[in-house]
């Protein structure tokens, strides 16, 4: 496995009730199968999603922590859009 880094294209806080705030992270990156991207700004990924650049379609992928690892093979150098909500 290798980490990837992402270029992080937007944030925003999200207040879900007054002691529930969420935060979103929007990133791109470029991904193969079994890459992972470590989202720095958060601690903990409630959920993710990852699409495919070139035509919207979805990545699978799955959440442990802080980090999303790509699933979906085959896949090689996809440029991808994302996000991340969570902690």
């Amino acid at each position: 496995m290798t980490d990837i880094a992402e270029t992080v294209t937007g944030t925003k806080q999200i207040v879900v009730t007054p002691a529930v705030i969420q935060k979103r992270v929007d990133f791109q990156a470029t991904v193969s199968t079994d890459n992972t991207i470590t989202i720095s700004d958060l601690t903990t990924i409630d959920g993710a999603a990852l699409l495919k650049l070139s035509d919207g379609t979805a990545v699978t992928c799955t959440v442990a922590t802080n980090v999303i690892t790509v699933t979906q093979s085959p896949l090689s150098s996809v440029a991808i859009e994302g996000f991340a909500l969570g902690t």
